[in-house]
């Protein structure tokens, strides 16, 4: 029996999907922590280090890096390694202008802290015209 969560944010952006989350305790700055040939995260000290973000639901406390990481964002989205949408704690404006000219859908300022609430393997439906973001728990 699967259990079904609902988490509403302030902010969002983009079109709706669902798929299998990936959670990290830690931002991931996109140009110096993601190897951009294989989506797959290769900073030694990062919690991710060794996983691919590729075709995940992307679920981070922050933001991390500026301009450089939002075009990191888009060179992995056109190589198809990205994410398929970023859930956020908090995000910053320069990851919502790199998710909105990549059409990632991005979501932040949740209910609850989406980082304590998702775990990796869940599946989740990113719903941003609602504002809600539905978990399965299997």
């Amino acid at each position: 029996m699967s259990t079904k969560i609902i988490l509403k944010a302030n902010r969002k952006f983009g079109s709706e999907l669902e798929g299998e989350a990936l959670v990290s305790q830690e931002p991931i700055h996109f140009t110096l922590d993601v190897a951009s040939e294989t989506g797959i995260v290769m900073g030694t000290k990062h919690d991710l280090c060794g996983k691919s973000i590729a075709g995940k639901i992307l679920v981070m406390p922050s933001a991390k890096g500026g301009v450089q990481s939002a075009m990191s964002i888009a060179e992995l989205q056109k190589d198809g390694f990205g994410p398929r949408a970023l859930l956020y704690d908090k995000t910053n404006p320069i990851m919502v202008q790199g998710a909105i000219m990549t059409n990632i859908p991005i979501m932040d300022c949740f209910d609850q802290n989406p980082v304590e609430v998702i775990k990796s393997g869940d599946w989740v439906r990113v719903k941003p015209e609602q504002g809600i973001v539905e978990i399965e728990r299997k």
